[in-house]
């Protein structure tokens, strides 16, 4: 747990002793104002212990590279977008964390580059135990957060909230009752993370040229590689078929929607080109039953199977949001909107970051 945690746990004890003394000793004399205070105790005590048990922040999974690590959260404007969620205007801003190797034996140029987008109600952090994993072993990890997409993120020092609209869009998307609402859903979200995340490679790109120039100057431009969880993945995947310079990808259980190429009947049409970079799918209890149901895995299902450069691991007694770093902040909440887990949440999270590393290892680095 965090030191707040333990704060709150110390607090609501010392209220509790507190109201328990109060009420034996008649403290104050007036009875109803000693109600009035035993009753604000019993309810900050309540409060704080909710609080404990609903958000615990347990530890997050130990990293196992050599390198030390920083982190730097950086505001980007791509002037070449405008924002599609407002009429102002203005250009699309984007607030991204960059994870980076903070050691002297790491040289200029000599780091993969990995950029992550996040699920579709979710934000930068979701998983911030696999990026210090990466960043430890030599990786440049940079997390999106794609404005009214994110729970929430700060551009120009304001805090903006996700959009209502499209919190609506995600509540009622479904692609078995109006399959033609949900491809132009599809088309909107990924059209908008895609742009976010090629304007954050590109930035990268131009910026690792300039001579010590932070983080920036550690990336090795011809090693990049994209990482997504749920819709994020998507977008992953989906950037893939975009670049040339993409060498790997992995998708946190993620359906191929930048694949759809339209629809006919009750089905998508499908882009069935074979992907030029290494792609690796992971799901979990959740995800992987929908490959042999839901119209949008069909992709899912033609690459669970694959000899060349598409594998998958499927992680049983997990759920979707257990593939993300919620388990550990609050595993109440995993289990309330994921419908359940078995796997322990830190083994999870182990078992990712061990398989992404490799997988990095492998493509990007060797």
């Amino acid at each position: 747990m965090t030191i707040n945690n333990y704060i709150y746990i110390i607090t609501a004890l010392v209220l509790l002793v507190t109201v328990i003394l109060l009420s034996k000793f008649k403290v104050p004399a007036k009875k109803r104002l000693r109600r009035l205070i035993i009753t604000f105790g019993i309810l900050a005590i309540v409060m704080f212990t909710l609080r404990v048990a609903l958000f615990p922040s347990l530890s997050s999974v130990k990293s196992s590279g050599e390198y030390k690590y920083n982190s730097e959260v950086i505001q980007l404007n791509d002037q070449s977008r405008t924002e599609t969620y407002k009429n102002d205007g203005r250009c699309r801003k984007l607030s991204v964390i960059v994870y980076y190797p903070n050691d002297a034996k790491v040289k200029a140029n000599s780091c993969p580059l990995v950029v992550f987008s996040h699920g579709g109600i979710s934000n930068k952090m979701s998983n911030v135990s696999l990026f210090k994993e990466l960043a430890t072993h030599g990786f440049v990890v940079v997390s999106i957060d794609h404005p009214y997409h994110s729970l929430y993120t700060k551009i120009d020092g304001k805090t903006i909230m996700i959009d209502s609209g499209y919190m609506k869009e995600l509540q009622n998307e479904d692609s078995h009752s109006d399959i033609a609402a949900s491809y132009q859903c599809y088309q909107k979200w990924m059209r908008i993370r895609t742009g976010d995340i090629n304007f954050v490679i590109d930035t990268f790109i131009a910026e690792s040229s300039k001579t010590n120039n932070s983080f920036y100057s550690l990336v090795n431009c011809n090693k990049i590689g994209v990482i997504g969880h749920s819709l994020g993945g998507a977008a992953a995947l989906g950037i893939a078929r975009q670049r040339s310079d993409i060498k790997a990808v992995i998708a946190l259980e993620s359906p191929y929607m930048c694949d759809i190429t339209g629809f006919a009947g009750d089905e998508f049409t499908w882009n069935t080109e074979p992907y030029h970079c290494a792609i690796m799918n992971i799901y979990s209890d959740n995800g992987y039953p929908l490959i042999e149901s839901d119209n949008k895995y069909v992709q899912n299902k033609n690459y669970l199977f694959n000899e060349a450069n598409v594998e998958y691991y499927y992680v049983k007694g997990s759920n979707h949001f257990t593939l993300t770093d919620l388990v550990r902040k609050s595993p109440f909440m995993c289990s309330v909107i994921g419908g359940g887990y078995h796997r322990n949440g830190y083994e999870t999270l182990k078992f990712i970051n061990e398989k992404s590393l490799a997988f990095f290892n492998k493509h990007l680095v060797n």
